[in-house]
Formats: structure tokens, C-alpha cells, sequence
């Protein structure tokens, strides 16, 4: 088994301050994957798939030179996102959605009036009748170029991928350092990949989340934000990951929405709920459907052994190689980083995702980083990446 390699497709989903969460559980695998190394195990990173804070994420990781510093980055990154509370600013939570009322929090809701590494309120009032948005996103082009090192990036074996929309034509379209695999472009042929040297507007673009913040121009063309369509783009992942018999793939999608929840008691209730099932739901569909062509790739290979090769002529000679190119999965790995049901955090509602306090923004990194660990580290174990024990200190560290 030693000889096999093993490689790692990452998917990253959207949904603003929640990402805390996944810097917390890609900083865990990172440092996993380290510990691979330290026992002779390369682990490789193939892919890293990002829509919108996710994006923000996936940029920090390949743009970096090594784990190390990547997990620096990631620090360096939410340290600027996070909003510490001012003296004067008073700091209380007051949840009247028992009662039909809205939960206040001024901890939360201080980010309403602008976030200084990401957002600001515009100020031409005068033109409001002819806004698109509520907020200028400048300030996050800024943030992108401290905390991702661009050059790197775009020289990274790892391939990276981001997705956005395109607001008048609909279509969704990828933004990669890499060009897409033929049989990327062939199963996706209603949307658009792109190959360009990636900077920090199709990041932007990527998280451009209406009608808050206002679309991203690129090359002629508005974006708005990817998740709008797709907050999960696993098959980005899948088709990144080498081809044959001598390789693992793990691919791992980080889940920032419970599948389960608990049942609405009012009107709050049910748009928190609605917004749970529109942005993370999708990912549950899209594994099922990889299950269903790894058992359907399998069929094909063993019914190929059983066919003469003279019996086989050129078209159905390709029409195996197409199947081939549909790589089978060694593992599918979901980490859902919020607890579900009864013990969801209450500041994980619907507008969880504007909540950048720095208690929160704490609480979710620590917990992301436990919640990998709780399901990285018997992956990793099952295919003799790491020893048993050695994960006990890092997980004990979350």
C-alpha cells in the first residue's frame, strides 16, 4: 500500500462568517497531512474547489508555499475578518423568535455597518434609486492580496477552482489555474471554464453575494456569486484526480449547512430553515449521484474483462474510454461542521453568516478543527496514513 499514491480533492462551500468553520477543519487536515509526510506517506493535494468565503479559504491554501504556510495564511486572513467590538459598543444578545420577534445581537450585527477588510456601506445616497447592492467590496481585494500569495497560486500543481455566474447569460463559469480535464467541459457543457492566471476579482467574483454586495466585472462579463447555482461543486474535484489503478483519491467537502434540523415554530423558523436546505442540500444530491458512477464505472470494468478484445471494435472502444474517465472514488468524506437539530448553535441561524465577532469567529474555527479531526483521522488511519496514536495531541490541540 505504500506505494500507492494517495491524492486529496478539497471542496469548500459559501456562507460568509461560517467559513471560520472551515479554517478551523482545513487547518486540521493540513496538519494530517503533515503528519502523512512525517511517516513516509505523501499525501497531495489535486484540487481545491471553492465558491464564495469558500473561495476566500481555497486561495489562502494554494496560494501559500507549503501547509505551514497556508495554515499562516489562514490565521493572518481571519484575523483581518474578524470585528472586535469597540468600547463604547454594547454587547448583548436579546432572541425573541420564540414569540414570532426578531433575534437581536450587537455583537453580530455590528457588521452591518461594514466590515473594513471586506465590505462598506456605500455612501452615494444620492443614487439610490439605481442601486444594485447595498455595500462596496473593494476593501476585500486588499485583504486578497496580503493574505494569498498569487504567484503561487497560479504555479501550483495543486489545481484550484472557483465559480461564479454570470448575471445576464445565467451560466456558471469556472475560474482555474489549470485548464479543465476534456471530460470536465464535456459533462459540463452549459457552463464555462476558464484558464486564466487567477487574482484577486475572481475571488471577488466568486463571493459577489446579491443583493448585498454587487457583481464582479471580468473581462466584460458580471458575476455574481457561484453558490447562487452551486455551493458545492464536487465534480470540479473528481475530474481534477489522476487516472489508473495506482492511486487513492480521497475527496473531502467540507459542509457548512446541516442536512437535519430541527422543525420551524414561526416564520424565522421556517427561513432558517429554507436557507439550510437551498445552500447545503445540494451536496448530499451530487454524492449520491458519485456513488451511483463509481458503481456503475465498476460494472463497466468487469464487463469489460469479459469481452474478447477482437469482439470490441473502435466505437465502443471509446465509449470505454469516456466511461474510464469517470474515475472511481476511494472515499467520499462529508464533514458537517455545524451541529445539527436540537444542538445547532442559535448564532448558526440564517444570519449566522454576518456574524464576524470575535468570540464566534473563535468558537467556529475551534470547533471545525474538532469536527475534522473527528473524521479525518479515522480516514487517514484506514488507508495507513498515519499511526494510531499519532493523532491524539492534535485532536487534544482542537
Amino acid at each position: 500500500m505504500a506505494d500507492v499514491r494517495v491524492e486529496v480533492g478539497l471542496v469548500l462551500q459559501g456562507g460568509g462568517a461560517l467559513g471560520a468553520y472551515e479554517w478551523g477543519a482545513v487547518s486540521a487536515l493540513l496538519e494530517l497531512m503533515n503528519e502523512a509526510a512525517a511517516h513516509g506517506r505523501d499525501v497531495e493535494l489535486k484540487c481545491v474547489c471553492g465558491v464564495s468565503i469558500g473561495a476566500v479559504n481555497a486561495a489562502c491554501v494554494v496560494g501559500s508555499t507549503d501547509h505551514a504556510d497556508a495554515r499562516r495564511r489562514l490565521q493572518a486572513l481571519w484575523t483581518d475578518l474578524t470585528l472586535n467590538l469597540p468600547e463604547f459598543w454594547p454587547d448583548w444578545r436579546l432572541d425573541l423568535s420564540a414569540v414570532g420577534g426578531p433575534c437581536i445581537d450587537t455583537a453580530r450585527d455590528l457588521s452591518l455597518f461594514g466590515l473594513p477588510a471586506f465590505y462598506a456601506p456605500r455612501q452615494d445616497i444620492v443614487n439610490f434609486a439605481n442601486w444594485t447592492s447595498y455595500y462596496d467590496t473593494h476593501a476585500l481585494i486588499g485583504t486578497l492580496e496580503r493574505h494569498v500569495d498569487f504567484a503561487a497560486l497560479n504555479a501550483s500543481p495543486t489545481r484550484f477552482v472557483v465559480s461564479a455566474v454570470d448575471v445576464t447569460s445565467g451560466e456558471l463559469t469556472r475560474f482555474s489555474n489549470h485548464p479543465a480535464p476534456p471530460q470536465a467541459i464535456a459533462k459540463t457543457a452549459t457552463h464555462k471554464h476558464a484558464a486564466e492566471p487567477i487574482g484577486p476579482r475572481h475571488i471577488l467574483a466568486s463571493g459577489s453575494l446579491p443583493p448585498q454586495f454587487p457583481w464582479t466585472a471580468i473581462d466584460g462579463h458580471r458575476y455574481w456569486d457561484g453558490g447562487i447555482v452551486d455551493n458545492a461543486p464536487l465534480g470540479e474535484a473528481v475530474d481534477a484526480f489522476s487516472p489508473g489503478e495506482d492511486v487513492t483519491r480521497l475527496l473531502i467537502a467540507m459542509n457548512l449547512y446541516p442536512l437535519r434540523g430541527r422543525l420551524p415554530r414561526n416564520l424565522s423558523g421556517v427561513n432558517d430553515r429554507l436557507h439550510e436546505l437551498q445552500l447545503g442540500n445540494r451536496l448530499r444530491q451530487d454524492r449520491a449521484t458519485a456513488r451511483r458512477i463509481n458503481a456503475l464505472v465498476e460494472t463497466i470494468e468487469e464487463l469489460k474483462a469479459l469481452v474478447p478484445q477482437d469482439r470490441i471494435d473502435a466505437w465502443l472502444a471509446a465509449r470505454l474510454d469516456e466511461a474510464a474517465s469517470y474515475k472511481v472514488l476511494d472515499s467520499i468524506t462529508e464533514i458537517e461542521l455545524q451541529a445539527a437539530g436540537a444542538a445547532q448553535d442559535p448564532r448558526d441561524d440564517e444570519f449566522g453568516l454576518r456574524d464576524f465577532s470575535a468570540a464566534t469567529i473563535q468558537r467556529r474555527r475551534s470547533r471545525g478543527h474538532a469536527r475534522a479531526m473527528a473524521r479525518l483521522v479515522p480516514l487517514f488511519e484506514s488507508h495507513g496514513l498515519i499511526e494510531t496514536a499519532c493523532p491524539r495531541e492534535l485532536r487534544a490541540s482542537a
